[in-house]
Order: structure tokens, then C-alpha cells, then sequence
């Protein structure tokens, strides 16, 4: 129970779980929950059962309400009866930077976003414009010249992928990929199984190509264009994007960041691309990527990699499943988007393999009937 004191003495004195509170930190002002519309007594107790591992791996948890941050913890699995650390090699603080899996497909398309508002390319581009060291695939397969940076983004390239299955399968799509010399060639190489604009196919490597063709198109290398016109205006410093054998950068499940540096660009995302006053990103993109472009199932549907909760989740949360958009990596980690609560919930967590189960939803449900 030390812990769960330390979290009730601290949110009463601070809104903030930790020590090490950086002293240039001033993206929100710090605000006690109940000032700011949600229970604070709710939201202590999920902090206790997330500590119980009712939830399933929590690593870390931010709620962002009304431009304050209201609420920010980090889990190092502790042992609840003990009080000790389960995995001495898993301290997570607010400075730890962790993988976001496919999530990370959100800054590829905050880049494409800035691209697009420089007017660096059109969506309506066909992506071959931008890929000259692949001019012999488009060649060879003339329908691949019909793909544009838009059916990317809305996973319609039509290309013949499958990442759902057994994740070090051989009929493991994105597992054969990362096995391969070259990515980008990888994927383009892949057959059609429909015309481009017609299917939606999920597809985590659309974000490499993605980052070539920014690359291409600003004459910079992703890192530096995604620093240069994202990263120092969010005041994010800390971290890493991974890379092919040939370098080519990996936007789409390899990208490691802070959960706070994360709910940064969620809050870019909230403020319709203006960041502290200045346009970061189009409004009208941001529109195009939030709401939906495809109906996938009863369950969501997808904008620009951001996805839409279906009418199935209609009696799921204590407000309106229309007004929620989300992203989420490959084993848990999630960030939520309310504008109509000014709100955002952003979760580090490792609890994809629990089942049909999906905990950090749970999580993010259960935070919704804090709103009072």
C-alpha cells in the first residue's frame, strides 16, 4: 500500500506521481481532477486496481483535461503484498522512452501533415512521383502507379499483406519484412489483390514508405525533417527512430518515445494542429485524418490512421462512442482523443496477449465515468 499513499499525497498536493519534474516542463499547468470535471476519488481508485493488475501490464498512464494535466503515473509492476519491484529492468518514469509499435504510424502522418501543408506534395500524388530508386517495380506493375499518398494513409494501397497471424510466422507479412534487406522494396513488391483506393488492408509498413517519400519530397532525412518541423516545436528531445539494412527509416513500429512526448501530439491532434499559438499542421488535414474515411466493420473505422469506435461500442463509455478518435500499437499501447471533452488519455502498456480481452480499453472505458 506504500505506493498507492504516495499517489494519494501527491495528486492532493500536485497532480504529479513522481520526483523529477522537469523545470522547463510548461506545456500544462498542473490541476486537481475535480477542478477540472472528473472524480478524483474515481480516478485514485483505478490507480489502485491498475497497481493490482486489474488492467494487465499498465506501464504508464496521462489524462490531459481541459488543457491541465490531471493525472500521470508510471507502473513498475510491484508486487502488492510485497511492495517490491517485479522487474528491476523495467523502471518506468516519466523521462522513459518505449516503442509504440504500430502506433508510431501517428507521426508518419503528423509528417505527411506538416509535408502537405508546405505543400510539398498533394495526397491525390501517386506515390511512384516520389520513389525514384523503386521506378522498376512501378514499371514492371503499372497498376501500382495508381497508388496515392492518401490510399496509404487510409491503408487502401491494395497491396497483398497479412500481419495478423502469428506474429514470427513466415505468413507473417511485417515478420518477412523486417527479415528482408530492404523494406521499402519489400512491400512495394508485394502483389496487388485489389485495385488501389478499393480494400482496406491494414499494413504497419505503410509508414516506411511513408518516410521515404517525405524524404524525397524535402530533400531531408525523416529524422531531421520530423525534427526540424515536429519534434522542436512540441519541445520533444528524447527519441529514436529505427532503421532498415538499407536506412531507411522505420515510421511505421519503430518509433520510441516518451508517454508524455506522446500526449504531446495527441494534444497537437486536440488543438486541430496548432501548437502554443502556431500552425503546426492544416486544421483541414487534421479533419481528413479524424474522422472517418472507411467503415471497416461494426466495431470502427478508420480516418488517417486514426480510428473511429463503430456503433457497437454505443453503451461502452459514459459519453458518446462518435465522439472519440484512437491509435493503438501492437501490445498495448493506446492514446485517446475527446475533443468534445477537451480530453486525452494516453496509456503505455504491455497487455496485448490477454485473451480477446483488450485491458487498456477497459482502462480508458472506466477513466470515461470519472467525467462528471
Amino acid at each position: 500500500m506504500r505506493n498507492f499513499l504516495l499517489i494519494v499525497s501527491v495528486l492532493l498536493s500536485s497532480c504529479y506521481v513522481t520526483d523529477d519534474v522537469a523545470p522547463d516542463q510548461a506545456i500544462w499547468e498542473y490541476e486537481q481532477p475535480e477542478n477540472e470535471g472528473l472524480s478524483r476519488l474515481g480516478l485514485l481508485e483505478l490507480n489502485e486496481l491498475v497497481y493490482l493488475n486489474q488492467f494487465q501490464e499498465i506501464n504508464g498512464l496521462i489524462v490531459i483535461r481541459n488543457d491541465k494535466l490531471v493525472f500521470e503515473n508510471y507502473y513498475n509492476r510491484t508486487s502488492p503484498s510485497q511492495g517490491i519491484l517485479t522487474r528491476e529492468t523495467t523502471l518506468r518514469k516519466r523521462d522513459s522512452i518505449t516503442n509504440i509499435g504500430s502506433a508510431g504510424l501517428c507521426f508518419a502522418l503528423a509528417a505527411v501533415g506538416v509535408a502537405d501543408d508546405k505543400r510539398l506534395f498533394s495526397l491525390e500524388d501517386p506515390i511512384s512521383d516520389y520513389l525514384p530508386l523503386y521506378s522498376d517495380i512501378f514499371t514492371s506493375d503499372p497498376d501500382k502507379n495508381e497508388i496515392t499518398i492518401g490510399d496509404l494513409m487510409s491503408h487502401k494501397a491494395g497491396f497483398s499483406w497479412n500481419e495478423s497471424i502469428q506474429p514470427f510466422s513466415q505468413e507473417n507479412d511485417l515478420n518477412m519484412m523486417k527479415l528482408s534487406n530492404d523494406w521499402v522494396r519489400f512491400i512495394l513488391e508485394k502483389p496487388m489483390e485489389a485495385p488501389a483506393g478499393l480494400r482496406y488492408n491494414f499494413n504497419t509498413g505503410i509508414g516506411i514508405i511513408l518516410a521515404e517519400i517525405v524524404e524525397n519530397a524535402s530533400g531531408q532525412d525523416f529524422d531531421t525533417f520530423l525534427n526540424e518541423n515536429l519534434f522542436d516545436q512540441l519541445t520533444i528531445s528524447s527519441f529514436k527512430i529505427d532503421v532498415d539494412p538499407q536506412g531507411n527509416f522505420n515510421a511505421g513500429d519503430g518509433i520510441s518515445i516518451s508517454l508524455l512526448d506522446w500526449t504531446k501530439l495527441g494534444y497537437l491532434f486536440l488543438n486541430e494542429g496548432t501548437w502554443q499559438g502556431r500552425r503546426i499542421i492544416d486544421p483541414n488535414f487534421i479533419a481528413e485524418s479524424t474522422t472517418t474515411q472507411h467503415i471497416v466493420s461494426e466495431s470502427f473505422s478508420v480516418g488517417y490512421f486514426w480510428q473511429l469506435f463503430g456503433d457497437n461500442f454505443s453503451e461502452r463509455f459514459a459519453i458518446s462512442h462518435e465522439e472519440i478518435y484512437y491509435i493503438r500499437g501492437g501490445i498495448g499501447q493506446q492514446i485517446y482523443i475527446i475533443p468534445s471533452e477537451n480530453m486525452i488519455v494516453s496509456i503505455f502498456a504491455e497487455n496485448y496477449f490477454f485473451g480477446l480481452v483488450n485491458p487498456s480499453l477497459n482502462l480508458f472505458a472506466e477513466i470515461t465515468n470519472t467525467i462528471q
